[in-house]
């Protein structure tokens, strides 16, 4: 297996559920601590994410800003081309761009159109025409979304290109995104064990379309939770687990060595008294299966193994710790160091 030769780095991935001054705040102050990246989503009905991340740019000044991601079901292609370009260029050229179906959003919001009947012609389709937009080449004419080939932005991007990233999950779409674009993020709660597998579909996508897996990037929302009182810390991340254990499609749990029984349970929960009871039957093995949750150094040695799985970007997602500023500073002083020279320390 070839991996990324993108390099090993720490973000983290905030929300939109969260008021912009609060986003913005964060976002500043993982600028200030050294934090790589930056990671804003557009899910369900929550704040969207052009006006977030554009308050963002317009308070930072180094740290990368990346859309994970957007959903082209819910945007035009060229309108995601459109804001993308016009955002890089207020940001000075630190956007990653991510794209994503989001398919089980939109089921549940009833806002599946017809388009969703084929979602991996849709994604493909959309993936061609950003990056066409984004790059000043021919795309495609459109399928399911109305565009022409010759479709181009009117105005010149500052650096050239901005990379196009895609949120994806299942094997198909993984594929798609190694045969076109830059890297994947994984969202929502993922483990070692599912992003081997990913990167393999990933892998062989890329090869099936000449070329080299080395040079794609892989990102992922990693469920962090860093606390001096390991307990603490892990408990925060019971009620976010309990939430995705029930919606997350199958492959994301067959293929993290979660215990199944112990996940139905969860779900189980979920279904019978709501996300509370659900955090409530979150068990050990699996907060350590599916988040990073601890004192600084179990925190640590587990962002560790989601790097050796293949993950480059390392996103630290939603919780931080019981309280998410002290979170966010104790990770940037005493996690990301120890991650980053052991990862050294390894090859």
């Amino acid at each position: 297996m070839t991996l990324s030769g993108a390099p090993l780095r720490v973000g983290v991935s905030l929300s939109n559920e969260s008021p912009v001054r609060e986003t913005v705040a964060l976002a500043q102050l993982a600028e200030q601590v050294g934090m790589a990246e930056v990671s804003i989503p557009e899910s369900r009905h929550g704040r969207g994410v052009f006006t977030v991340a554009g308050q963002v740019a317009g308070s930072t000044e180094r740290i990368v800003i990346g859309i994970g991601v957007v959903n082209p079901f819910w945007r035009h292609p060229s309108v995601i081309a459109m804001e993308a370009a016009a955002l890089d260029e207020a940001c000075g050229g630190r956007l990653h761009l991510g794209l994503g179906a989001g398919l089980w959003t939109l089921r549940a919001l009833g806002e599946d159109d017809p388009r969703t009947a084929r979602p991996l012609a849709a994604m493909r389709e959309a993936i061609i025409v950003v990056r066409a937009l984004l790059a000043g080449g021919d795309g495609i004419d459109g399928a399911v979304f109305p565009v022409r080939r010759e479709a181009r932005l009117d105005f010149d991007l500052e650096r050239g290109r901005v990379p196009v990233y895609v949120g994806a999950v299942n094997a198909r779409m993984l594929e798609v995104a190694g045969q076109l674009a830059d890297g994947v993020q994984l969202g929502a709660i993922t483990s070692p064990g599912y992003a081997r597998w990913a990167w393999g579909q990933i892998e062989a996508g890329a090869r099936s379309a000449r070329r080299d897996p080395s040079a794609l990037d892989l990102t992922s929302n990693v469920l962090v939770s860093v606390h001096d009182d390991p307990r603490l810390a892990r408990d925060a991340v019971r009620p976010v687990l309990a939430y995705y254990l029930k919606r997350v499609e199958g492959v994301v749990i067959s293929t993290s060595g979660a215990d199944p029984v112990q996940v139905a349970k969860v779900r189980d929960a979920v279904t019978a008294g709501g996300v509370a009871a659900g955090a409530a039957a979150v068990s050990e093995e699996l907060i350590d299966v599916f988040a990073a949750a601890g004192s600084p150094d179990q925190v640590a040695r587990r962002l560790n193994e989601f790097a050796a799985a293949g993950i480059r970007g390392l996103l630290a997602w939603y919780v931080l710790g019981p309280d998410p500023v002290a979170g966010l500073r104790q990770l940037a002083a005493e996690v990301v160091p120890l991650v980053l020279e052991r990862a050294t320390a390894t090859g």
